[in-house]
């Protein structure tokens, strides 16, 4: 239960999310919830490692696939917060900014946090932010969603 803006810091694997977003399977990039409150969440993943990314493109994952990382991360917020899952897509993502050309050499887990900074009744805008096990910014962005049912 959130509490204002108290952090809930129970970890949840992906079994106790997977109800929450509209993917299964491999397309499942989160691997875990570490910590959130009604306005952020924190999540970790090593999926981008995976030799069955569904995302690879021959044996190369481009950056442009953190996007996808940062909007799971949000969807998973959103469903946390409403408890189920609400279908939706990404309407728009701007000032992306990338600070890494490639993926295919990052060998630590990647570190999501996405802040919800306006909620609507169809949807929301979040900035969201990829970090390495070092810290260093490889992605922050801003995101709209638009929720197809309430």
């Amino acid at each position: 239960m959130i509490i204002g803006n108290k952090m809930n810091i129970r970890t949840l694997n992906q079994t106790e999310f997977a109800h929450l977003i509209p993917h299964a399977g491999s397309m499942m990039l989160i691997d875990q919830v570490d910590s959130w409150s009604n306005k952020q969440i924190h999540c970790t993943t090593r999926s981008h490692l995976a030799i069955n990314n569904p995302l690879l493109v021959g044996n190369s994952l481009s950056v442009i696939n953190l996007i996808e990382y940062g909007a799971q991360s949000m969807a998973i917020h959103g469903g946390l917060l409403s408890g189920k899952s609400s279908p939706g897509f990404l309407a728009a993502v701007r000032g992306a900014h990338f600070y890494i050309d490639t993926l295919d050499s990052l060998t630590s887990s990647l570190h999501i946090e996405a802040s919800a900074e306006l909620k609507i009744e169809n949807g929301a805008v979040y900035s969201f932010r990829i970090t390495d096990d070092q810290n260093s910014l490889l992605l922050d962005a801003r995101a709209t969603v638009i929720h197809t049912q309430p």
